[in-house]
């Protein structure tokens, strides 16, 4: 499913700039290229193409390339979660935490196992609620604080 892929794309960029850190522009650009290159790929087996646009943006923001149009501010990246194959589950567990702050366009964590997810709400004001409340207390998934960050577009 589209969240999935996303899901998995978005962890692996976040791994990569994890490792990375202080990586030039021209190393970003070689590793969004092969997410690009994936994104083809997946488009090509099935996935709506729109989806795959909606991923190469979140994943050319993380990365902090220039994009030509902004994207909503909706997207909340969450880390620390049980790590899981059980996608499913996964992503119920995220909607249950997140759902307070507001509608929910969309959740999934990466089946990658690493513990990494996403909720995209339908407005951009409800993850300034969720970061408003991690600053000041813990947000639990499934009993554990997880940690929390927007995804800068």
């Amino acid at each position: 499913d589209p969240e999935s892929i996303e899901a998995n794309a978005l962890c692996e960029t976040h791994d990569w700039l994890r490792k990375n850190e202080k990586s030039s522009l021209e190393e970003r650009n070689a590793f969004f290229q092969q997410i690009l290159n994936k994104m083809v790929y997946t488009v090509r087996q099935g996935l709506n193409p729109s989806d795959g646009t909606s991923i190469i943006h979140s994943c050319a923001a993380m990365l902090g390339l220039q994009l030509e149009n902004d994207l909503p501010n909706n997207i909340l990246l969450v880390t620390g979660l049980l790590k899981t194959k059980d996608t499913t589950q996964g992503r119920k567990y995220l909607i249950e935490a997140f759902e307070p702050f507001g509608d929910i366009e969309s959740a999934a964590i990466a089946s990658s196992n690493k513990g990494f997810g996403f909720v995209r709400f339908v407005h951009p004001r409800s993850v300034q609620r969720a970061l408003e409340r991690f600053r000041t207390s813990e947000i639990e998934v499934q009993d554990v604080s997880v940690m929390i960050r927007a995804l800068k577009v």
